[in-house]
């Protein structure tokens, strides 16, 4: 919460942070950052592969969103290599089988809405506080 002056102004939930999306389908990614940003995200990285995000400062981003598909092992690395750098991961997929694969990230199932994946970022962030 912000004080301005006499009144207490809401800051929007995701205020600030930069965020990493890795999302194959151009059109999700897109609609994530859409989401991110309009929630207050300050900037918002999209990549298509998970093996160049992990070429990126991982210790930069303050959450990320990463696609779990088919549970590829170069995705696993990925999201142990935010963990390591305490990034919160919010992992997405349409397969609780493969999002378990993912340890310490909040599953976030496939398709999801605007509300889900806001509510998603929050418990990682959250969950990522304690």
């Amino acid at each position: 919460m912000i004080d301005v002056g006499h009144h207490c102004v809401m800051e929007p939930p995701m205020h600030g942070l930069h965020a990493l999306v890795v999302e194959e389908e151009y059109l999700v990614a897109a609609d994530i950052e859409q989401t991110l940003r309009a929630a207050g995200a300050a900037h918002v990285t999209i990549t298509s592969d998970a093996d160049a995000a992990r070429a990126l400062d991982l210790s930069g981003f303050t959450l990320a969103v990463i696609e779990a598909r088919f549970g590829h092992a170069d995705a696993v690395a990925l999201c142990a290599a935010l963990r390591a750098a305490r990034v919160p991961v919010v992992v997405t997929s349409a397969d609780q089988a493969v999002q378990a694969m993912f340890t310490g990230a909040t599953p976030l199932a496939k398709p999801f809405d605007t509300a889900a994946l806001l509510a998603a970022c929050a418990a990682a962030r959250q969950g990522h506080a304690l």
